[in-house]
């Protein structure tokens, strides 16, 4: 951190402290008192739907139930405070519930979270896990761009936007449900770190992202305070959201609209930035906002109530995925230039994918065929097994070169064009004894593999008198 000036270092410690904050709250709410079960606020209507039971334990309730109330007050009247002392791990407490269309009241049983929780989460919403690793090695990616280029102010941004989505996944951890509401740090805590961090920081960070990204907009070099602008509205929002918490649709709103901006943010950028590099960047940031824009937007149905519940809850598995393949899109645009190239991420992404499938036939297909033949001498199958193993280990490497060949020859023509030549001069250096053919052979050689404006190689004979020899083409 040496290398780091002081306004660096400021948003860095920002950046751990926001997610340390987030962790903090979350191991806070596991030690709450709780159902158990895992839910859904219908943000119109206030009820929560129920999905899934995730400690196991022992519940009358169903899943696809609807709690309206408890002991008889509706949720949206329940005087917390009042209730809290009956809210102890091991009471029982009373249930409204609409099921089927019918009102029912219904003895819960309180305990506390277990370890199961995470297994179960992971069965009741898969995504949720591609997301949490997703974000994972998001985070991770913005750090490192961020400490490889601070100087960057797309870097910086990235690194806001990437902490605040790890506080933001850091805090889905453990499920969200009305009971948040017994405990004042635990509801305004859940509330800051699932839901209003969204308008308030994730798409400010975002669209201060696209300002500066891949370099700051003319408008901001003269204006440098517009890139501070979304923040703005993002703490107007907040302040809204805080002192009116039925205001949710503004913080949906406000949300949706930043998006936008950062859409036409990066559009503009992709017409006025005609460099190479930029336009390399631009080529991920663009590709990952749209598929992630496309994936987050599934969640403003269910938000708005334009669907039912049910298809609510199967758009915000998938929608959930939306947020990650923005930050990874952005996270590559940054390190691209010096990191990653795409063509050799698709190339290695295809022949390893085929790669795998083959081998997974192989040997499950060598598993079936050894255990026919050996069964029958050995009466077990373990042997079959370990020569399924070796065969797989023994193709490994003449499968991967065989599959990287064929896709290199029938869609990176160019490139296999180049190896090939690079082979064959490779061959020609091991045989040739005359320096001035050889000289030859080399620049033709970059010419074709490399196709530069012009070449020229130097070379230094080790003589006394310092003679130089020139030969350009």
């Amino acid at each position: 951190m040496r290398h780091l000036d002081w306004g660096q270092r400021l948003i860095l410690w920002c950046a751990v402290l926001l997610m340390a904050t987030s962790a903090a709250q979350v191991a806070y709410r596991y030690t709450l008192p709780t159902d158990g079960w895992y839910s859904v606020q219908d943000l119109v209507s206030s009820y929560w739907e129920y999905y899934a039971n995730l400690t196991g334990a022992a519940s009358g309730l169903q899943s696809g139930d609807h709690v309206l109330g408890v002991a008889g007050q509706p949720l949206v009247a329940v005087d917390y405070a009042e209730m809290r002392s009956s809210w102890v791990a091991g009471n029982t407490v009373n249930y409204d519930v609409e099921r089927g269309g019918q009102r029912l009241q219904i003895a819960v049983s309180l305990d506390h979270w277990t370890p199961r929780l995470f297994v179960q989460s992971v069965k009741v919403d898969p995504s949720g896990l591609i997301s949490t690793l997703g974000i994972a090695v998001l985070v991770a990616v913005g750090f490192l761009a961020f400490f490889r280029r601070p100087y960057d102010p797309a870097a910086r941004a990235l690194l806001i936007f990437v902490s605040a989505l790890g506080a933001n996944e850091i805090s889905g951890l453990v499920p969200d449900g009305f009971y948040r509401d017994f405990f004042p740090v635990a509801a305004i805590a859940t509330s800051l770190f699932s839901y209003i961090i969204f308008g308030t920081l994730i798409f400010p960070a975002l669209l201060a992202f696209t300002l500066v990204f891949p370099r700051p907009k003319p408008i901001v070099e003269r204006h440098p305070w517009l890139v501070y602008a979304p923040f703005l509205l993002g703490a107007f929002i907040l302040a809204a959201l805080l002192g009116d918490t039925g205001a949710w649709q503004l913080g949906w709103g406000g949300s949706l609209a930043m998006v936008l901006a950062s859409m036409v943010s990066l559009l503009h950028s992709t017409v006025t930035m005609r460099d190479t590099v930029s336009r390399a960047q631009l080529f991920w940031a663009v590709g990952g906002l749209v598929l992630g824009l496309g994936l987050f937007a599934l969640n403003f149905p269910a938000a708005f109530e334009w669907v039912s519940p049910t298809w609510a809850y199967r758009l915000s598995l998938i929608g959930n995925l939306g947020i990650p393949v923005i930050g990874l899109g952005l996270a590559m645009a940054v390190l691209r230039y010096r990191l990653f190239d795409i063509d050799v991420i698709i190339r290695r992404t295809t022949s390893y994918a085929i790669l795998t499938a083959l081998l997974g036939l192989v040997y499950f297909g060598s598993v079936v065929v050894f255990q026919r033949l050996l069964t029958p001498l050995t009466g077990e199958s373990t042997a079959a097994v370990v020569l399924s193993t070796l065969l797989i280990a023994a193709l490994f490497l003449p499968l991967r070169r065989r599959v990287q060949d064929i896709i290199d020859r029938r869609f990176f023509r160019r490139k296999y064009d180049a190896q090939r030549t690079l082979e064959a001069f490779a061959a020609t250096v091991r045989d040739e004894t005359d320096l001035d053919a050889l000289m030859v052979e080399l620049m033709r050689v970059i010419q074709e593999t490399m196709e530069p404006e012009s070449v020229t190689v130097w070379l230094r004979e080790p003589s006394s008198n310092g003679q130089q020899h020139w030969w350009a083409g």
